[in-house]
């Protein structure tokens, strides 16, 4: 969170200099003295020191950063304009406020650490401005382009914000439109490999496509008519030439888009039908439906309200950038270069360890956790 909040604050101040007014800082209060216990306990033991107290029992009005010597005249009259020597507590948690997005505490020593930079910042940021600098054609530049930068974060987070929350509606509308995905089948499976087993020394001729493809029709006839498939799938590793433990014919229960895309009509299959082979270069497949389930919206409402997040924060963004067609002179930049995912803008800063950036930078909702998710097609197991 620190280097983001350091660089954050470099670019806030330096677009919109912090107009706090120059305050003549009151001398530091002192600790407060440890009530006096005139009853010393008979055994002699000092009672312990009270401990320090709160962050929050300081006024709002108290400075809570204080500059001395900061802006100092050289020759009588008023101090510099734009000159700060101190910070109120209010004014230094309005500023960490902003530069920190949700309601999310900041630890004692991160405040402290940023305080330390932010006084820094504020006394070569003053040292600044007495030289002209803000007033210098490349610093208005700088100024410019921060500006903009640091907008197009926070129109990030407004929209992160307000669609952080679909409405039960919105996630009854989409379980209703997208119910086949919440179709739930517990699976056996029967993998007929194509290829005879690496080092198979028989002499038995390679069977060719035809006589392959009807062998896996009558190993699912077999299946039908109430053969055991793990027996099956041993068979058909027994005749490809598996030594090895043929593969377990349980997949257990599966949604859509946990199988290879050509085996997706699988999920239309009832309780206890048996689908036709599909095929690739390794393999055929046989799948049998145990049972089907239509999965209820109570189990998967906090997968749907992450998917909406994602789905209407990058609708919008999209949305706003598809409205305007940006014009690039190529006679002087040159051929475009290989696009990049939407909305992406080189050298917008993420938060160490924080979560993935989305079109504009902004942090992105966690993706909806997989489901039974299969691994890719494969040859058979060997």
């Amino acid at each position: 969170m620190l280097r983001f909040t350091k660089l954050v604050l470099g670019l806030s101040c330096a677009i919109t200099p912090i107009a706090y007014g120059q305050q003549s800082a009151p001398p530091p209060t002192p600790p407060a003295q440890a009530a006096q216990n005139p009853a010393t306990p008979a055994t002699g033991q000092t009672t312990a020191a009270a401990p320090a107290p709160a962050a929050a029992n300081v006024p709002m009005s108290e400075p809570v950063i204080t500059l001395k010597g900061a802006c100092q005249p050289t020759t009588g009259g008023t101090p510099p304009a734009g000159c700060v020597s101190s910070l109120t507590r209010e004014q230094f948690e309005k500023l960490t406020g902003a530069l920190q997005p949700g309601d999310k505490p900041i630890p004692p020593e991160v405040k402290r650490r940023f305080a330390d930079q932010y006084a820094k910042l504020l006394i070569l940021s003053d040292a600044a401005r007495q030289l002209g600098l803000e007033n210098d054609p490349k610093v208005q530049q700088v100024f410019t382009f921060a500006k903009n930068k640091i907008l197009a974060e926070f129109l990030d987070q407004h929209y992160m914000e307000e669609f952080a929350h679909p409405s039960d509606q919105q996630v009854q509308d989409y379980y209703n439109q997208n119910i086949k995905k919440y179709t739930e089948v517990t699976l056996q499976r029967i993998s007929i490999p194509i290829n005879q087993a690496p080092g198979d020394k028989s002499d038995k001729p390679k069977p060719t496509e035809e006589e392959q493809k009807a062998y896996a029709v009558k190993i699912r006839e077999r299946w039908v008519a109430g053969e055991d498939p793990a027996k099956l799938e041993k068979e058909v590793y027994e005749h490809a030439g598996y030594t090895t433990t043929s593969p377990d014919v349980n997949l257990g229960a599966r949604r859509p888009g946990t199988l290879p895309p050509t085996h997706e009509t699988v999920f239309e299959l009832k309780a206890t039908e048996i689908s036709q082979p599909f095929n690739d270069a390794a393999a055929y497949y046989i799948y049998k439906a145990l049972s089907v389930r239509v999965v209820p919206l109570s189990e998967v409402k906090t997968s749907i309200e992450s998917t909406l997040q994602r789905q209407l924060y990058q609708d919008k963004i999209q949305q706003i950038q598809r409205s305007v067609t940006a014009v690039i002179n190529e006679a002087y930049f040159g051929p475009p270069a290989p696009e990049q995912p939407m909305g992406m803008r080189p050298g917008m800063p993420g938060r160490p360890g924080g979560p993935p950036m989305g079109p504009g930078g902004r942090p992105m909702p966690p993706p909806p956790p997989a489901n039974n998710p299969a691994p890719p097609a494969a040859p058979p197991q060997q």
